[in-house]
């Protein structure tokens, strides 16, 4: 039990760390590409490119958090078989 806690909280971590930098890298290739023609800088205070790095980033890190928990979880589930 205590094993599959700690490979849980492992590889929610490290999902949150590459999920992050992922999503913000490809937030930033999107928003650099599609957004930077915008005007949204006079409107709240940020780049289009910004605000797609930091979307990009919030979304990867949510969704790799789950990916790596169950990554995880499938890697000590295969070892203590």
């Amino acid at each position: 039990m205590t094993k599959k806690l700690l490979s849980g909280i492992l590889g929610g971590f490290l999902g949150l760390i590459v999920g992050a930098i992922g999503g913000g890298y490809l937030g930033l290739v999107v928003g650099g590409t599609f957004l930077g023609s915008f005007d949204i800088y006079d409107h709240i205070g940020l780049e289009g490119y910004e605000l797609a790095a930091y979307v990009g980033a919030i979304i990867g890190a949510v969704v790799m958090i789950i990916v790596g928990i169950k990554i995880a979880l499938g890697i000590v589930e295969r070892k203590s078989s």
